[in-house]
């Protein structure tokens, strides 16, 4: 006979997959298991009970040294945001004196304009006296 055909076999097989669920779901769900020594899945619980607390306190060791890290890295951002506007204010002095100067060049300009007219014409008199006077 198969297991299929007999409601006997069925119900027992129905019944040590509830024992075996029951057990093994109720110490990781939070129910109470029952504790006796005769316990199939007592070793199992208890190692991963102490994996458990072996990743969390992994977790949290990851998760303090992320928090450390990322408040280091705060930190660096603040000082190269002032940095940025350090140089932005320096950029504007900077602007400042450029347009200075180029107000001063084109004050200039209207100097130097007039000094090579002058030497032209002190040139071509030089030439004009050394034409004569040859």
């Amino acid at each position: 006979m198969s297991c299929s055909s007999n409601p006997n076999s069925s119900y027992a097989t129905g019944n040590i997959i509830n024992f075996v669920s029951n057990q093994v779901l109720g110490v990781h769900l939070g129910r109470k298991a029952k504790r006796d020594k005769n316990h199939l899945f007592k070793w199992t619980d208890e190692s991963a009970v102490e994996e458990i607390h072996d990743i969390k306190s992994l977790f949290d060791e990851k998760i303090g040294h992320l928090e450390l890290q990322s408040q280091r890295y705060e930190d660096l951002l603040r000082s190269y945001n002032k940095k940025i506007e350090d140089l932005d204010d320096a950029l504007a002095g900077l602007g400042k004196e450029v347009k200075e100067m180029k107000e001063l060049v084109q004050g200039y300009e209207g100097d130097v304009k007039s000094l090579k007219k002058i030497v032209v014409c002190g040139v071509g008199m030089m030439l004009v006296y050394y034409y004569f006077t040859m």
